[in-house]
């Protein structure tokens, strides 16, 4: 008598499979939004625009401390989510987190702020539904 072991393993669903591939996309995507953000804040840092806060010189304090912070979190968040990885959501999160309470606290210093915020919320509302699929699929399985 011979006993066979089952592959406990079973292969996603078709509706799984393309609601994986939407979250895939809607991340890379994502990354892209945070490079383009990653070279805006660079040029910035570096004075590529005239103005007293476009130049890392000349900015007073706490705009220096968000150019700095928010040029090394924006490029390595970039590549979390180009890569789809777990600790690059991470970084997405803090990224977001530290941006949206550095424009709520100094609205004056920056242009667009509101836009940003309503673009970060519906960023994670939309994270948030594609995880909440995500797991309403698996548990059905």
């Amino acid at each position: 008598m011979s006993v066979q072991m089952s592959d406990v393993r079973k292969t996603p669903s078709r509706m799984q499979q393309i609601i994986e591939l939407l979250f895939s996309i809607f991340l890379r995507l994502l990354a892209i939004v945070f490079f383009a953000a990653a070279i805006y804040i660079w040029m910035t840092a570096i004075g590529y625009w005239e103005g007293a806060n476009y130049r890392f010189d000349t900015m007073g304090v706490a705009l220096k401390i968000y150019t700095a912070i928010m040029a090394v979190m924006m490029p390595v968040a970039c590549v979390g989510l180009w890569t789809t990885l777990p600790w690059g959501r991470v970084i997405w999160f803090f990224a977001v987190a530290f941006q949206s309470v550095s424009l709520l606290r100094f609205p004056d210093m920056f242009f667009a702020a509101n836009l940003v915020l309503i673009f970060h919320i519906c960023c994670l509302v939309i994270y948030v539904v594609f995880q909440l699929l995500l797991f309403v699929i698996a548990k059905k399985e």
